[in-house]
């Protein structure tokens, strides 16, 4: 495994650590990355600092701001000349990406079958098992999607 690689895993890891208190992650998500802070002792001890540091937040009580913070209600007019030196801009911004489109060259169909069929190497065997294990435990549990009706015989409209 190289530097860069295990790096890029890590930056994912304390990524996904970061979200984890919120309850942000998917299962899959939640579940790599509980199987990279088991592997990788810098991102455990990260994740743990995350979320005390977290904990410690939600446990503090209010204070209020020693001074008043108010926000100008009064709309600022922009002069005319302002005004078109930003309709310029995006016209200008617009050009541009039409030109570099009209140069793209377009994808041929046989290329994109031969990318979609190369699995990525960089996934490390870890992350694949738990993919597979989370696939098998779906197929196992009949509370995969307890808010799909089932495809038994019968359910179909007729």
């Amino acid at each position: 495994m190289t530097f860069d690689l295990r790096r890029d895993r890590c930056d994912r890891a304390r990524a996904w650590a970061a979200l984890a208190p919120d309850g942000e992650l998917s299962q899959l998500e939640r579940r790599l990355l509980d199987a990279h802070v088991a592997r990788c002792a810098p991102c455990r001890f990260f994740a743990g600092e995350i979320a005390a540091i977290a904990l410690e937040l939600r446990d503090a009580a209010y204070e209020a701001p020693g001074r008043l913070v108010a926000l100008p209600s009064v709309h600022v007019r922009r002069s005319v000349y302002a005004r078109l030196r930003a309709a310029g801009a995006v016209a200008a911004v617009a050009a541009m990406a039409v030109g570099i489109a009209s140069r793209a060259p377009l994808p041929r169909e046989e290329d994109s079958r031969a990318q979609l069929a190369v699995p990525p190497a960089h996934v490390e065997a870890a992350e694949l098992q738990t993919i597979r294990q989370l696939r098998r435990e779906a197929l196992l549990t009949a509370q995969a999607y307890p808010d799909r009706p089932a495809r038994a015989f019968g359910d179909q409209p007729a």
